[in-house]
């Protein structure tokens, strides 16, 4: 099995800064994966305003697994490119956008 890539304490906590832009967001080291995913969350709020579902995702970035989306996007949440409140359906949103204070 294919081990997950870890990101060093340094690392995450210089990824993790509050207050990020746009453009900080994409120059995090994300994999091409991770930034086309990025890119779909980005793009469906700016065009509906609200955050889109793992499905959602799924059929816009052209990945055919539930779970493999929902885990790029929980690792995208760890970097802190994308927020999300647990259990919530549709609360992910990019780190540049203050729709409410999600921590």
């Amino acid at each position: 099995m294919k081990k997950k890539y870890e990101y060093s304490k340094g690392m995450l906590e210089k990824m993790r800064k509050v207050g990020r832009s746009y453009e900080e967001c994409m120059e995090m080291g994300m994999t091409p994966k991770e930034r086309n995913i990025f890119i779909v969350v980005d793009e469906w709020w700016k065009e509906f305003g609200y955050g889109p579902s793992i499905d959602d995702i799924m059929r816009n970035s052209g990945d055919k697994g539930r779970g493999n989306v929902s885990r790029v996007v929980n690792n995208l949440c760890e970097l802190g490119a994308l927020k999300k409140l647990p259990g919530k359906d549709r609360s992910v949103r990019p780190a540049y956008i203050n729709f409410r204070n999600i921590e």
